[in-house]
């Protein structure tokens, strides 16, 4: 973890132990407030919350923000140790190779995707509906349904090697933005905005616009950065 991460960590793990940031229902202030208060960028801010989060002292609740969820008086510091994250720039370069994979296979899923992908697809976009209107089932069902319909759109590029590849790639994306997810899509208009992307790419590809589905998957693939990778 980088030295900046963990300080922010801890700086943050005490104000939760003394209670300053923390109202009476154990709800802490919001990301911008957050970052306002450390003087921190929104993006430094996010690790040291996911940090948090991985070690059970906070917890995103969709729509109503973080909360505390651990017992703050109990010594979590060696932990923080322990917590591994991804090194600075990865989730940059992660995002450039999203760009390389999947904007060219979204551009080939319109011109070669069946039936049968349609359905996969088609039944992706149906349950980020439900998690959207109804919230998640377990923890982690959005992250799931959403790399389901990547995997499906890249599948049904039907290049065998673009698949493979993608695979190996799909389990270090999902890892890292696993992670993330939660807290940057709990809140505001993010999960309509995401979902309306997910149903423009499925369309493009429905009605075999080439064009259109690349354009569509790179909108997405860039919007995700700006708010993971700043």
């Amino acid at each position: 973890m980088s030295k900046r991460r963990k300080k922010l960590a801890e700086e943050i793990l005490e104000k939760i132990k003394d209670r300053s940031i923390v109202d009476e229902e154990g709800r802490l202030p919001t990301e911008r407030d957050l970052a306002a208060l450390f003087r921190v960028s929104r993006n430094l801010l996010r690790e040291a919350l996911v940090v948090l989060e991985c070690m059970g002292i906070i917890e995103v609740r969709a729509k109503e923000g973080l909360f505390v969820k651990g017992d703050p008086s109990l010594d979590f510091s060696p932990n923080l140790k322990s917590v591994v994250l991804w090194p600075e720039n990865m989730l940059r370069d992660l995002m450039e190779m999203r760009v390389i994979i999947e904007v060219p296979a979204a551009g080939l899923a319109a011109k070669r995707r069946t039936a049968e992908d349609l359905k996969r697809m088609e039944e992706c976009i149906r349950h980020l509906e439900e998690v959207y209107l109804h919230g998640e089932k377990y923890e982690g069902e959005g992250a799931k349904w959403d790399a389901l319909l990547h995997t499906a759109i890249v599948e049904a590029s039907g290049n065998r090697i673009l698949v493979r590849f993608s695979e190996e790639f799909g389990y270090i994306m999902e890892k890292y933005i696993g992670q993330s997810r939660s807290l940057v899509f709990s809140r505001g208009d993010w999960p309509r905005i995401i979902l309306d992307q997910h149903r423009a790419l499925f369309a493009a590809i429905k009605d075999k616009d080439e064009a259109k589905a690349k354009k569509a998957a790179l909108k997405h693939i860039e919007l995700a950065r700006k708010k993971f990778a700043g």
